[in-house]
């Protein structure tokens, strides 16, 4: 498959690894789905395979990758099953919010490898009292994404009693290993139902201080370069490239079908009807489209490192963009169940799942389309000095 930019050495082996592991992810497909979790044995294979460690930095045993070097990875787990890629990018991004804790428990999160899957949430719909040198968290959080898995869990709440002016009420965050929570079965959904992504709760946990953070100031000490950008301002990428994934295990599907199926009335297969080329093309060229200003968008982060802090229009543009992606993702998979005929009917159709797991990505807040264009559009035509 052609790509815009070709991986390095290290993101290339994770890629060969990645690919070595899509047959068995196909197969164990509706097995997935079925759980409502990835398998454990299964995330055991994806940690071997280097898929957690992309963006933990080099100090601590990682790679140390940019997103534009580890979007494909995600793109072809999602080939094999969007599930499976979900998981695999939530579990990816530790790095990213252990940066906000202080120095020693970053390093004793490390201290056996790189290797560490992460679940959480950046929603503060839980409370946190500061009790002595730490806090005491109670709530009930969603969307906790692959939590039967994971090796760390962060909760984040508003702090009771804290004085917030008139900006937005304080929060605090805390890393706790998944033995301090309770999982609420709460996942029962149509699409990307392998994620296991249920509801995670506590009741007055007490958390000692050096195991909080906040997400209100930037990283102390900032050991990826994108830890010196918020993490709004980071996130999203690799659940749009879930999509993008998809989109291509939808062509791939096509691609089965029409060489082996002859529709009704037809002389000849799918695969050589003139209507079939061209809409396989157009959605082929399409999804090319998505996949340039995905990268497109990566690149755009790396390169804005330097400027600082970004500034409300460009994380409105950036939001429009992912949200782009992941709406053109999904007209991709929408037409190629058109394209198939009667044959995307049968639940034995993979097409079936594939559209019921990207209608899924497109609901994420980070890409949803209902709240993303309206603010690009108003940067645009706000007038200019």
């Amino acid at each position: 498959m052609n790509r815009d930019k070709a991986p390095d050495a290290t993101q290339q082996s994770v890629l060969d690894n990645v690919r070595a592991l899509q047959p068995e992810i196909r197969e164990r497909a509706t097995e997935i789905e079925s759980a409502r979790q990835v398998p454990k044995d299964l995330v055991e294979k994806l940690r071997s395979a280097g898929i957690f460690r992309r963006y933990v930095p080099r100090s601590h045993g990682g790679d140390e990758a940019w997103p534009d070097q580890g979007l494909t990875v995600i793109e072809e787990i999602a080939r094999a099953d969007a599930s499976v890629a979900w998981v695999s990018a939530v579990g990816s991004e530790g790095a990213s919010f252990y940066a906000y804790l202080p120095t020693e428990s970053y390093d004793k999160i490390y201290a056996g490898g790189p290797d560490v899957v992460h679940t959480g949430v950046i929603n503060a719909t839980g409370r946190a009292v500061q009790d002595g040198d730490g806090y005491r968290f109670t709530g009930q959080w969603s969307f906790a994404s692959g939590c039967a898995g994971a090796d760390y869990i962060c909760l984040n709440g508003v702090v009771d009693g804290a004085p917030a002016g008139d900006g937005p009420p304080l929060t605090r965050f805390a890393v706790v290993p998944p033995s301090e929570v309770e999982i609420v079965d709460t996942w029962h959904v149509s699409g990307l139902k392998g994620t296991g992504s249920h509801d995670i709760k506590v009741e007055d946990l007490y958390v000692p201080a050096e195991w909080t953070g906040t997400f209100t100031q930037l990283p102390e000490v900032p050991r990826h370069p994108l830890d010196q950008r918020p993490l709004l301002a980071r996130f999203g990428l690799e659940f749009a490239a879930v999509g993008l994934g998809v989109a291509q295990g939808a062509l791939d599907d096509i691609l089965a079908i029409a060489q082996h199926k002859t529709p009704a009335t037809a002389k000849s297969k799918l695969a050589a009807d003139p209507v079939a080329q061209y809409l396989v093309g157009q959605l082929a060229t399409d999804l090319h489209m998505a996949r340039t200003l995905l990268h497109s968008v990566a690149q755009e982060d790396q390169g804005s490192v330097a400027a600082g802090v970004p500034g409300q229009d460009w994380m409105a543009a950036r939001k429009a963009r992912l949200s782009r992606v992941a709406s053109v993702s999904a007209s991709v998979v929408e037409a190629a169940y058109d394209v198939s005929g009667t044959t995307g009917l049968f639940e034995s159709c993979p097409l079936q799942r594939r559209m019921r797991d990207v209608r899924a990505v497109t609901q994420h807040f980070l890409l949803s389309a209902r709240n993303a264009f309206g603010p690009a559009g108003a940067a645009v035509l706000a007038p200019q000095d």
